[in-house]
């Protein structure tokens, strides 16, 4: 039933409907023919006839109410019912479609795709997996301070294949079900169910793709603008066909810092977006440079009485969107030691010293959207 082809509520009360008419129609045709008292006739008696109309109705309408209740309209738990002709039974992930007047699904991953349906602004879409294509500016994610763009194009769940198309065409003549792939940019979807774990199509559905490469560190560069306190610092990465990069460190325990244990996004709110993690910007190849104010967001957490420097370790890493990394594998990881004055200083990497969970809070934090 969760893959059934009657889906949407106005496909699904027009049915009900039809089943309560023909209920009804059969009780009256039972009273009509119910013989008169006295009568008997051969074969099944009066009262037995009465007795089986009764109960094929009642199954009848028990069998609706049963449909009801264990496979419900919508998928339960979701804040808004399903935009009309989709369905979110089911589906591996299911977001709101956030455009202001409402959402375009396109017939591939772009712009350049024609427009091929139109769903109105906050209802549920349910999708089966995404395609890379153009990147689009994500407005949830973005203020003057970061930007954040999405190359994922997610692709409208509809029905499984069947011999004959059969679910296909009774989907279409049932519940409107159009036929053909549609996408719709994740930059105006906001999640309804957990996201991360969405499949990336395969070629035969997105056509050549070009995922992000792994990033590569640079070495930074310090610069001192006049008046400041402290130096700034220029840290920059480059992968390979990437639409964003982030950044963040982890402090680990037992090093002398206020909130061991945690990983923290090099994001400053001061800063223009042009100088946080975030979107790289077209004119800068596959390059992303930030300004690192390592004396706020690390100095200042040095406890008094620590002696020494402290080290941390720094990741770079593609982005797919705002809160989105990409495999945490792709991330370049370099170690710095941090004292309490002077800029940072590269030290000797020790990776074993850090577990995938650590790696995983890293690649999380760094494509933070700070919003």
């Amino acid at each position: 039933m969760d893959q059934g082809v009657l889906y949407g509520r106005t496909q699904v009360l027009r049915v009900d409907g039809m089943i309560a008419a023909v209920a009804v129609l059969a009780l009256a045709l039972g009273l009509a023919h119910r013989p008169s008292s006295g009568t008997t006739a051969p074969g099944v008696s009066a009262p037995d006839r009465w007795t089986i109309v009764t109960a094929a109705t009642g199954l009848l309408v028990l069998v609706v109410s049963a449909v009801s209740l264990f496979s419900p309209i919508d998928e339960p738990g979701l804040p808004k019912a399903a935009c009309p002709y989709t369905r979110t039974q089911q589906a591996p992930y299911v977001g709101l479609t956030a455009g202001k007047l409402g959402n375009n699904s396109r017939s591939g991953p772009g712009r350049a795709y024609p427009a091929n349906g139109r769903f109105p602004a906050d209802c549920s879409v349910g999708f089966r997996d995404y395609c890379l294509g153009d990147p689009i500016l994500d407005d949830s994610g973005s203020t003057e301070h970061q930007q954040w763009v999405t190359n994922r194009w997610l692709r409208i769940i509809k029905q499984p294949d069947s011999p004959l198309g059969w679910r296909q065409r009774l989907a279409e003549a049932l519940s409107g079900e159009q036929s053909g792939d549609q996408f719709i940019t994740d930059a105006y979807i906001v999640p309804a169910t957990p996201y991360e774990g969405l499949a990336r199509g395969d070629t035969k559905v997105c056509g050549p793709q070009s995922p992000a490469g792994p990033a590569a560190l640079e070495q930074f560069t310090t610069r001192r603008s006049a008046g400041a306190k402290a130096p700034s610092i220029e840290i920059a990465a480059t992968s390979d066909h990437a639409v964003n990069i982030g950044f963040a460190v982890y402090l680990p325990h037992s090093e002398g810092f206020r909130d061991e244990g945690t990983a923290i996004p090099l994001y400053d709110e001061i800063l223009p977006a042009r100088q946080n993690p975030g979107r790289i910007l077209p004119q800068s190849g596959n390059r992303k440079a930030i300004t690192w104010t390592y004396s706020e967001s690390l100095q200042a957490r040095l406890l008094p009485a620590h002696k020494g420097p402290a080290h941390v370790l720094l990741m770079a890493i593609p982005c797919l969107s705002d809160n989105l990394p990409d495999d945490a594998a792709k991330g370049a990881l370099a170690r710095y030691d941090i004292a309490s004055a002077g800029p940072p200083r590269k030290a000797a990497l020790q990776p074993t010293q850090y577990n995938d969970d650590i790696l995983e809070r890293l690649a999380r934090a760094a494509c933070q959207a700070n919003v």
